[in-house]
Order: structure tokens, then sequence, then C-alpha cells
């Protein structure tokens, strides 16, 4: 008799800085992935199928993003004499 493994359901939270969170049913964090680079770091594991549903709909959901730029001013301050 053949188990099957029971299809888990994922849910997309907005986090700090560019980061979506993935939780599963039981609200355990499974993944974090980031908008600005695209990349997915996984906190727990997943079976591959699933892997790449989750991360095939996080790219077409959340785009990579450019990062903000940060365009510093120069310096008011003159040189001694």
């Amino acid at each position: 008799m053949a188990t099957q493994q029971a299809e888990q359901q994922f849910s997309f939270r907005p986090g700090n800085h560019g980061r979506i969170v993935v939780l599963n049913s039981g609200s355990y964090i499974m993944a974090e992935y980031d908008e600005y680079t695209g990349l997915t770091r996984w906190q727990r594991v997943v079976s591959a199928p699933q892997r790449e549903k989750v991360q095939k709909f996080l790219a077409e959901q959340y785009p990579v993003k450019s990062a903000p730029v940060v365009v510093k001013s120069k310096s008011r301050r003159t040189a001694a004499a």
C-alpha cells in the first residue's frame, strides 16, 4: 500500500525589507523570499515538486525589484587651512 503525502497549503505574507514569508497551514515559517534578489531561503524540508510550485508562484506574484538607490550627498565641510 503506497502512502501519499498530503498536499500542504502555504500562505504568503509580506515581511520586513522586501522579504516574503512562506508559512504552512500550521503557521510555521517554511521559507523566506527576497524580492530584491529573487532568492528563496528554505527553513524546513519540503518535497521537490511543492518547492518548485512555491518558487514559481513567488516569482510570478512578487517579481524581482531593483534595490532602492541611496545617494550620498557630498560633505559640506571645508578643508582646514
